[in-house]
Order: C-alpha cells, then sequence, then structure tokens
C-alpha cells in the first residue's frame, strides 16, 4: 500500500516538472517570434481611448481636413458653355445686318411669300452666264421664323474668283467669316482654312452641321450650309447638363455658390 502510494507521488511530481519545462520553453519561444518592443506596444495601443473618425496606420496625416473653400463646381460660364451647348446668339434680322455691314448686300428680313410662315433674308448675284445656266454667282440665304429665331444658313458659289495662291477671293471669303463669326462657336473657326482652299469639309458637333462641298455635276459649282438642330441627342443631353436647374446653391448665399448636382 505505502509503495503504491509512494509510486503515485512520484508520478505526480514528474508531470508537474513536465509541465513547467513546457511552459517555459513556450514562453521562450514566444519571445523568439515576436520581437522586443512590439507586443507592449500594441497592447499600450489597445488600451488607448480613440476619438470618433480617427485613421490609424502607418503614414496617416495627423492634420485634420481643412477646407479650402464652400464652392466645389463654378457655374457654367456663357462663353465656355457655347463651345457645347450650340445656340444661336443672335437673330436672323441681325445676322443680315451682319452681312451687310460686311459688304454683302442681303436684304432685309422678311417672310419669304405672301403666304409662308417662313421668314428670311437672301443675296443673289450672277456675274457671268451662257445660255443655259450661270458660269459665275453666288447665292446666300438665311431662313427662319416671323420671331427671327435661324433655322438654317444655306448658299450656292459657282465659278468662284481665287487669288494669285489659288484660295478663295476674300470678297467671297467674308460670308463663311460673317457665318463663323457671329455664331460665335469657336471650334468652327477650323473650317474656314478648308473653305478658303476650296476643299470639302463637314462639321457635326453638338447637333450643329455645318458642309461645304464641291457639286458632283459641277466642278466649279459648290454648295454650303449651316443648320442647328435643336431637337438632336447631342443638343439635348448638352441643355440638360448645362441647364441652371441642375445646378444647387448653398443657402447662405444661393446666388454666387452653385454646385453641380
Amino acid at each position: 500500500m505505502i509503495s503504491s502510494r509512494k509510486t503515485l507521488l512520484t508520478g505526480l511530481l514528474c508531470f508537474a516538472v513536465a509541465g513547467t519545462l513546457a511552459l517555459s520553453i513556450s514562453a521562450r519561444y514566444w519571445r523568439d517570434l515576436v520581437p522586443p518592443g512590439e507586443y507592449p506596444v500594441v497592447q499600450k495601443q489597445a488600451r488607448l481611448p480613440r476619438s470618433t473618425g480617427e485613421v490609424i496606420g502607418a503614414g496617416a496625416d495627423p492634420r485634420p481636413f481643412v477646407s479650402k473653400g464652400t464652392r466645389l463646381l463654378d457655374a457654367p460660364i456663357s462663353e465656355l458653355t457655347s463651345q457645347f451647348s450650340r445656340t444661336w446668339r443672335i437673330s436672323g434680322p441681325e445676322i443680315c445686318t451682319a452681312f451687310r455691314d460686311a459688304g454683302i448686300e442681303t436684304t432685309q428680313w422678311r417672310a419669304a411669300s405672301m403666304r409662308s410662315v417662313n421668314y428670311e433674308c437672301y443675296f443673289q448675284r450672277v456675274y457671268e452666264r451662257d445660255d443655259v445656266r450661270p458660269l459665275r454667282s453666288t447665292f446666300l440665304r438665311v431662313r427662319g421664323n416671323p420671331s427671327g429665331d435661324i433655322a438654317e444658313i444655306t448658299g450656292r458659289i459657282v465659278g468662284p474668283n481665287t487669288d494669285d495662291k489659288g484660295g478663295l477671293d476674300p470678297s467671297v471669303m467674308r460670308i463663311f467669316e460673317v457665318i463663323v463669326g457671329q455664331a460665335g462657336w469657336g471650334d468652327l473657326q477650323e473650317s474656314l482654312i478648308p473653305i478658303q482652299k476650296l476643299a470639302d469639309i463637314r462639321y457635326e458637333r453638338f447637333g450643329a452641321y455645318f458642309d461645304f462641298r464641291r457639286e458632283p455635276s459641277q466642278e466649279n459649282s459648290y454648295n454650303f450650309s449651316l443648320v442647328l438642330s435643336q431637337a438632336s441627342d447631342q443638343q439635348a443631353r448638352t441643355r440638360a447638363y448645362f441647364s441652371e436647374n441642375r445646378w444647387l446653391v448653398y443657402p447662405d448665399d444661393a446666388k454666387t455658390r452653385p454646385v453641380l448636382r
């Protein structure tokens, strides 16, 4: 009996010594894995209180965000907006007057006929012709409605005079210079270079269509037209974007601080 008790006590003592050695080895192994100083720092950070919205991370800027101003986006500027939103900024009577001021004697803005709902002004000159048709002539017409809204500008040049370099004569180029200048669309200015060289060009942007090309049936005849389609998808999308109804304002300054929705 006594021998059995001694054997049990000896076993318990061996078990206790083995457990102590295992814990010691485990602690030493953990210290080898975690470099000195790191684990206490993690514990320290876990105990520190953090304010709401605080960002914890390497390289985070501790300085608070400071707004540079309350305006997020500027309101549309008419000069810049017009480069995208194609609208006539001049009426039919006004552009007819501009043609006359440039030496192109268009008629007054008036009804196309007694019963017509269309209004127009036009310029037509025949400089030379044979028994069948004009050999040299210029025709220009601006069409619209009684309110002065412009629908289209069309024309035809037959046998145009050219300068010493083969470019379109300045007296005829004035027609296109007036059109481009009065329309006020900056990118339309690019069309003047090929026109002066009597080269075909087609301009199609934001619902505006301008075409200048040689007539296939006549080698020395050119047709041109400028049409603005207000109902086109391009115009509808552009007008919607630049509409003032899409611009929000701050309540403290409703006139000077718009923000795009």
